[in-house]
């Protein structure tokens, strides 16, 4: 293997924006022997360095299969537009963080599709690694790419470039997926790798193979079925979960980055899955059954991870974390761990229930900027329809709280383009926003400063909403104006909108089906990549590539499915059955 570190020293870090980013060697990265290894995995991470880094999903696979002594795992992010730039002028292929080994030379490269906005990313890196992009076009020598994460849960769009999907929860299956993948590569080193991924397909029911499906269309365009074209193959990919979290692996020497990092802090996962699984929400419909993490396991983590790491913050993660039962028990435990180490305590946005008003008290160590609260929909009528099962009494008394013991500002979070949405719905936003802003004048002059998001409504799949059209951009268009002339003349209140064709393109990629992947390609060929960023979205390309490749973004993002019809992701079962999720949709519509 040539010596990539003198190139990119001399024609790669000299040219770039942060150029620390990208030399690796960070505090608790791990380095270990190629030849000494049975299974090389390269962990991709398809977003910056930043970015990645502070994902708490790839930090827990990355400890997990080093912790394997047949496994090293490696990791890589895609380098900014300047790095690419520079490595393809200096025909320099994409490189693991670690060892500077070329990605092309592991056997196994997973990708985290976190959101699908990432798609063309996962492109550039594979392009950057010298990897076809589509799966039937790769050689013999490139690795195996596997994909997990959100992304999965309605795999057709990136099916044609992608080899595996795993699905679901990756300590409940990955380590078995190795064992057989080792077992494989010493038994039998020529198999052909199109026979290695039939076989890990047909024996991981949690595996899916997307080169081994056949999707069928409807006259209508509709899609008709997707179905096996190998006998041993399931008609139905079922996800992996783990039972138990506290025996799961855990992130107990996180990765302390050189460059700065958007979360630099020890994060801990208390729970997993959501006992509300709120009607639009994919996350607490996809994470499986709820799973608690113990208060004696959280506290074991965390002085590892301190003691790994000197960070001063600990973060504690979950859908909803007011939700734990022993949320109280979890903060004194901390509180009285690190009270007299500088460590402070942080939860992110919090569900609105009878215990939020104690919450303030538990946390009064360290930063009071802010606190966020996810309240959806400003009135009782949208919040039982979705199944947003909170009391509005609750969220004033947890605001009264905390501007009580000395918080500056409360961030709300609102979703828009709600089904049966009125109005008046929207102007309650606002209503409810000046309302809590004013709570704080009982304890200051003025009021609070209250930072409203609100989104839009994306159909998801595997949610009892999947059926809806999502508003389209007209719609979006006249609620972001109707807020904005209500907000006006409130001046402590900032009020904050996603981009319109963002949130349209997110709706139109997370509802495809596989012909989508011919626009995604399509797009990344035309330049796009880090659609995500502001700064580098255009969607002109996605316009461009969509009509080349015959697709109408309305027709998959603004169109209402009939209850019937089959989805893109059928074959995908994550928890709740088709005839579970068409009862709560049908509850909805009757709520309204």
């Amino acid at each position: 293997m040539a010596d990539l570190n003198p190139i990119l020293r001399r024609e790669i870090f000299p040219f770039v924006e942060r150029p620390v980013q990208y030399i690796g060697g960070e505090v608790n990265s791990v380095v270990k022997d190629w030849d000494a290894t049975a299974v090389r995995f390269c962990l991709a991470f398809p977003d910056t360095y930043a970015i990645g880094i502070s994902h708490h999903g790839s930090g827990i696979i990355y400890e997990m299969l080093n912790a394997r002594a047949d496994t090293l795992c490696e990791r890589t992010y895609l380098p900014w537009i300047d790095a690419q730039d520079r490595m393809r002028k200096a025909g320099v292929g994409l490189w693991s963080w670690e060892t500077r080994r070329p990605v092309g030379d592991f056997d196994i490269l997973g990708v985290c599709l976190q959101y699908e906005l990432l798609y063309t990313n996962v492109l550039a890196m594979l392009d950057l690694a010298g990897i076809p992009l589509r799966s039937a076009e790769r050689r013999e020598t490139d690795p195996l790419v596997l994909a997990g994460g959100p992304g999965t849960n309605n795999p057709e769009p990136m099916a044609p470039f992608i080899d595996l999907f795993y699905i679901g929860d990756a300590e409940a299956g990955l380590p078995a997926v190795l064992d057989e993948f080792t077992a494989m590569k010493r038994a039998e080193p020529g198999l052909r790798r199109e026979e290695k991924i039939l076989r890990l397909a047909a024996k991981f029911p949690f595996l899916y193979a997307p080169a081994f499906y056949e999707p069928s269309y409807n006259p209508d365009g509709t899609l008709r079925e997707i179905r096996p074209t190998r006998s041993e193959l399931p008609a139905v990919i079922e996800a992996a979960f783990v039972e138990d979290l506290d025996a799961a692996p855990s992130v107990v020497r996180p990765i302390v980055p050189f460059a700065e990092a958007v979360h630099d802090r020890v994060s801990i996962e208390i729970m997993r899955g959501c006992p509300r699984r709120c009607r639009f929400c994919e996350a607490g419909h996809t994470k499986g059954k709820l799973r608690l993490r113990s208060p004696e396991k959280i506290l074991e983590i965390a002085r590892a991870a301190i003691a790994a790491t000197g960070y001063e913050e600990i973060t504690l993660l979950s859908l909803s974390s007011s939700d734990h039962p022993e949320l109280f028990r979890i903060l004194d435990m901390l509180d009285a761990e690190f009270r007299d180490k500088n460590v402070s305590l942080s939860l992110p946005s919090l569900r609105t229930n009878e215990q939020l008003a104690d919450l303030p008290a538990l946390l009064t160590r360290g930063r009071k900027s802010g606190l966020t609260l996810v309240p959806e929909a400003a009135t009782d009528r949208l919040r039982r329809a979705i199944g947003k099962d909170i009391d509005e009494q609750h969220l004033i008394d947890g605001a009264r709280e905390a501007f009580r013991r000395g918080w500056m500002s409360i961030k709300l979070y609102f979703m828009a383009g709600l089904p049966g949405e009125t109005p008046e719905d929207l102007d309650a936003i606002c209503g409810l926003a000046a309302r809590l802003a004013n709570l704080r004048r009982e304890f200051t002059k003025g009021p609070g400063q209250i930072n409203v998001a609100v989104s839009t409504l994306v159909p998801r799949p595997h949610t009892p909403l999947q059926w809806l059209a999502m508003p389209d951009e007209a719609a979006i268009g006249e609620t972001r104006r109707r807020l904005r002339e209500r907000f006006r003349p409130l001046g402590h209140m900032h009020l904050k909108f996603h981009h319109i064709e963002r949130t349209v393109l997110e709706g139109v990629l997370a509802r495809g089906d596989r012909r989508m992947a011919a626009a995604i390609e399509g797009a990344y060929r035309r330049g796009a990549r880090f659609d995500a960023w502001d700064e580098t979205f255009i969607y002109s390309k996605w316009v461009e590539a969509f009509s080349a490749a015959g697709i109408d973004p309305a027709w998959y993002a603004h169109r209402q499915r009939g209850l019937e019809e089959v989805l893109p992701w059928s074959h995908i079962l994550l928890g709740l059955t088709p005839e579970q999720l068409r009862r709560q949709y049908e509850a909805t519509l009757a709520a309204l």
